[in-house]
Formats: structure tokens, sequence, C-alpha cells
């Protein structure tokens, strides 16, 4: 059985008393008092300041009934929730008309169901979901009340609170609950029936009767093959351009897919503006509506890891398009991630180098950051496990401009490379010692030669090539191409550029093509303008929404068609339950700017390493 609430509640503390101008000074100080001693968890001096105004003033003080709620509050806090109780029928007796009459049986619902009483804590909170003033209070009875009959109550609990429902909200939040449980026990049929029943009963409540609708609606249209998909993306806010251009993507690769085959697919927008709370609540809501098989998104690595969890609470698969953490997938066994992991990404550019280009010295500078942290450790540790130097190892920070104590640091470490491989052909019973000294007799005489037949005063060593390095491992920010590029240049290190997938920009690279030419970087995409698919792509979408692709909407459209692809050639109808098997099960699928290759990792697989000759990106796997 599934944990249905936190262990402590969480309230809305008064923000201001309508009445509070009325009392006296000393009598406003005491309860401010008491609330900010609330606040803090200074519950034992929150007590005393509540109960003082209560002993002492009793009905001659203007704020008794704010006192007593606020006391009942305390004492649920303090874990005592017996004494929480008293207080709570004391007030419900003394002040029937009180504004604060809801809020008082909303403590005393949590504090029946922290004493296991949750049949009685259930039937309030249905009360206040239906009746109460406040439309928050009314929001969280609600949820509480959905949940308590979902997870925790037991079959004759649920027929108890059938038989004492007193209107025809509780008879229909009831009967829905119901309804939901038959459906999640595979009896369908069941579950019409109920709802058939449900929608004979008159009023209309728009929160129950959505739920109620939405299951009705796919109970019946699930003979007539319909899918329903929710794409959790960030259409407004933060991200919305990238958002946007993936569900437009999407939706055209499902609207090409409903024409041509009998199942209908439906995608759903549900927009967290690229909010972590927002995205959180989405997840409910979806979680919530068990005519939705599975989540498309979200892109960011946090979101996704946060929404990951709910998706495991609520066994619904989070097929996310963009997200590449590499711990992503093991948060949720219901993960799978259409983008290759950051790891995985790491991992293939070291094997090329090992098994390819039989490399034996490789240095690595990179930003100060999670992504290319895990990017270059990754790679360096397969290179350590395969024999391979790594002799010099550089981190800046993302924000600086000037990278010369990084670049000379490399610089460095090569040219006394060269010299100790010099040495050592020469002489291989040399020892380390023997060669730092010997280096040192060396760099002076030769600065001294440099000075002397270019009448110099300073020696520039940019000037002298390093050749003893046979790769720089340079993953980068995409906007840094340019800086990178050129401070590589001017340093002279004549090693074969390494790169992550943020070197794919054609025209950054044109513009600095004669210090990247022959640049090798991993990626998970390639675009073949010359395809016959990538023309066609184009014009549709042209027609469609009136506007150019760019990379984002052909991630959105390839990924969209590789789950589509995968319900095709599934040999199960797509439920909730067995959407996870199906991706899994996918054949590998070719799109046009990505590949597919899944399985039961759950994540992309499928790389590609790109060679950057003469102003051309040619793919070499």
């Amino acid at each position: 059985m599934r944990q249905l609430f936190r262990t402590g509640i969480v309230f809305v503390l008064f923000a201001t008393i309508v009445f509070g101008q009325q009392a006296t000074q000393k009598e406003w100080k005491i309860f401010q008092k008491g609330i900010q001693d609330y606040k803090t968890g200074e519950f034992d001096k929150a007590k005393q300041n509540f109960e003082l105004v209560i002993t002492r003033l009793g009905t001659k003080s203007h704020l008794l009934t704010a006192n007593y709620l606020m006391l009942a509050k305390t004492l649920y806090k303090m874990g005592q929730f017996e004494e929480s109780i008293k207080i709570c029928n004391q007030f419900l007796q003394k002040f029937p008309n009180s504004k604060y009459v809801d809020d008082v049986q909303f403590v005393l619902a949590n504090n029946y169901y922290r004493l296991g009483r949750v049949q009685t804590a259930t039937q309030l909170w249905l009360k206040l979901a239906e009746g109460a003033q406040d439309k928050r209070l009314q929001k969280k009875a609600f949820d509480l009340a959905k949940n308590a009959l979902r997870y925790v109550l037991d079959e004759q609990s649920l027929s108890f609170l059938e038989q004492q429902a007193s209107s025809d909200f509780q008879k229909k939040f009831v009967l829905y609950i119901k309804a939901e449980r038959y459906y999640e026990a595979r009896n369908p049929q069941a579950a019409l029936t109920i709802l058939e029943e449900y929608r004979k009963l008159p009023g209309k409540f728009e929160a129950i009767d959505e739920l109620a609708n939405n299951l009705y609606d796919f109970l019946k249209t699930k003979q007539t093959n319909k899918i329903r998909i929710a794409a959790l993306l960030p259409t407004s806010g933060l991200n919305r351009e990238i958002g946007q251009a993936i569900l437009d993507g999407a939706q055209l690769a499902m609207a090409e897919f409903n024409h041509i085959n009998e199942i209908n697919v439906q995608l759903i927008p549900f927009d967290y503006q690229g909010k972590l709370e927002l995205a959180l609540q989405k997840m409910k809501e979806i979680g919530n509506d068990p005519s939705i098989m599975a989540v498309f998104g979200p892109l960011e690595n946090d979101v996704a890891a946060a929404c990951a969890v709910i998706a495991d609470y609520e066994g619904i698969p989070l097929i996310t398009p963009t997200a590449s953490g590499r711990y992503l997938r093991k948060i949720s066994n219901n993960v799978v991630q259409l983008a290759v992991p950051v790891d995985v990404m790491a991992s293939k550019l070291a094997r090329f180098v090992v098994d390819s280009l039989q490399f034996r010295r490789v240095a690595t500078m990179a930003p100060i950051d999670d992504y290319f942290v895990d990017f270059t450790n990754t790679f360096t540790e397969y290179l350590k496990d395969n024999f391979i130097e790594i002799p010099a190892q550089q981190w800046y920070y993302p924000d600086e401009s000037d990278l010369t104590d990084h670049f000379k640091a490399i610089k460095r470490i090569g040219l006394k490379l060269a010299f100790q491989d010099s040495v050592m052909r020469a002489d291989s019973t040399v020892t380390l010692a023997q060669i730092d000294s010997l280096y040192r007799l060396y760099t002076r005489e030769k600065r001294e030669q440099l000075l002397q037949s270019t009448n110099r005063v300073k020696v520039d060593s940019a000037d002298i090539p390093v050749k003893s390095i046979d790769a720089l491992l340079l993953p980068v920010y995409q906007e840094d191409i340019p800086k990178i590029a050129s401070q590589y240049a001017y340093w002279n290190i004549q090693a074969q550029i390494l790169g992550n997938d943020d070197w794919y920009n054609l025209d950054a690279l044109n513009k600095n093509k004669s210090y990247l030419n022959g640049l090798l970087f991993i990626t998970d995409r390639f675009l073949n303008q010359e395809s016959w698919d990538y023309r066609n792509f184009v014009n549709k979408f042209r027609t469609s929404f009136h506007r150019t692709p760019g990379r984002f909407e052909f991630l959105g459209y390839d990924n969209f068609n590789f789950v589509l692809n995968a319900i095709t050639t599934s040999t199960e109808n797509p439920t909730r339950n067995n959407f996870l098997r199906v991706i899994k099960s996918a054949p590998d699928f070719e799109g046009i700017l990505r590949r597919f290759h899944v399985g039961e990792k759950r994540y992309n697989n499928a790389t590609r390493i790109l060679k950057y000759v003469y102003g051309q990106l040619l793919p070499l796997n």
C-alpha cells in the first residue's frame, strides 16, 4: 500500500485578523508572539501564549477564537492529538458561527487521521471539500479525502462511507473512487457501470466531475483505440521556446500518425512554465487521471528527476526527450531517456579514442559544471582503465573569458613531455628525477638561444608547437566555441581536439574553421539536409506552423515518432500498466535528426562521432 501523507501537514498561518484592531495592544502582542513562536517551531512557548489569552481573558478577548484555533494547531504540531481534539470540540460547541469553523474542522480531521481514525477523518474532509468557504482549504480537503479513499480505506470502510453519504457531492465522490478501484483491478466493465450510476446523480461539482468524465470517456473510447499521452513541457515561462518547439514537432508527428492509422493518439499539453513546483503539481494531476497512459517530458534534468519520483509513485511511464542526467534512470524504473545520458556519451567517446584512434596521451580542459564534470570524469576513468595517460587536467569557471593560465599549464606539461620522450628514446634507463634536472638545464639553454637568434627581450612560448599530447578533450558550452577556438589556436598545442555535443553548431565552426579543422566530437544527432525526409519535414512543418523548424522541432518530431512507432509495432494494446514494456520492446528507429536504440536499459544508446573537415560534418559511424 502506498504511503498517503507526510508526517506533518502544513497549515496556512494567519496573515491578519480582521478584528485584530479591536483587541488591546497587550492582547495583540501576546497573540503575535504566539504566532511567531509557532512559525519558528517553538511550540511550547506558542502554546503558553495562546493558553494565556484563553484562560486569562476568556470571552473578553477579541482574539479568543483565533487563539483557540492556533492552540489546536500547536497541539497538533506537538503530537498531542487527543488534547487538540478537545480544544477543537470546545471551539465548535462555543463558537458554531465563527468564520474559523472550517479551519477547526480541518485540524480536527487531521488529528483523527494521525490517531488512525481514518474513516472519521475522511468524513470530515469530504464535508470540507464540499462546503468550505476558503477555496484553498477546500482543495486541501478534497485531495486528502481522495487519497484516503484511494489508498487507505478498505472495501468495508468505503461501503460504510457510501451508506453515510448525506449529499449528492459525497455520493458522487465515493462512486468515482469505486469506479477507479474497479479500473485498477482490471475490471473496466464494472467501472463503467458505476460511472453510469454516477452520471445519473444530480448536481455539478467541477473537480470530481472532471475526474469521473475523463475516466468514463477513456473507458468508453478504449474500444476505439484512443491513446492519451500527457505532454509535460514548458510552453510559457523559462525554456518556453524549446518546450513549444518540441510540442509542435510532436504534434506534427501525431497528426501524420493519426491520419494513416486506426489508433487515435491524443497529446494533452501540461505547461509547467519551467518551474519545478508547478511540474510536480502537473504530475499529480496527470497521475490522478487514469485515462493518461504516459508522460512525454519534461526537459530539464532537475525537473525530470523530481517528476521521476512521482512517476514511480503513480506507476506511470515518464519519457523525457532531452534530460541527459546520468542518475535519472536510477531514480525510477518508470523513466525512459530518449537523449543519450552524459555518462554513456562520454564513455562512448573514450571507447572511440581507445579502439579507433589508439592515442596514448590525452589532456582535458572543461568548465566546472555538473554536466561537464560528469562527462570529463567518465571519459578519463575509461581511459585510465585502458592504460591511457592523462598528463594534464584543467578546470575553469564558466564565466572565465581569459583561459591563458589553463592553456599555459597544459602547454608547459606538453613541452616537458616532448623533452622526456626525446631523452627516453635516447636512453630508456634515465630516471624521472634525472629528466627533471636535465629539463631545467635544457629550458634555460633553449631560452638563451632563442633570445640571441631573434634579438628578443622575451620568448613567447606560444611560438613553440606542442606535439607530445595526442588529444585534448574540450567539452564546451556552444556559445563559447569562438573563445575556445581562438585561444586553443594561439597556444599552438597541436593535438586532436575532442568534444561534446555542443560543438554541433556548423555556423560557429565555419566562422572558426581555420582553428578547428579535423575536430572530432560525439553527439546523439546528425542532420543530413540532402535527404528527402529532411526536405519533406521542413515543407510540412512550414505549411502547418508558418515558420522554418529548428533543432528542437526536429527533436520533438523524432522523439514522438519513436514513441508512436513503439505503439504500432507492439503486440500489446497500450495501457498505463504496460506502456513502459511497449517502449522497452520498441525496435531501433531512425529519425531525421536522431537515432534511437533504447531497450531494457531505458535510455537511448545511439551516438554519432562527427568530424569537422573543410566546412563539412562527416559521420564516422
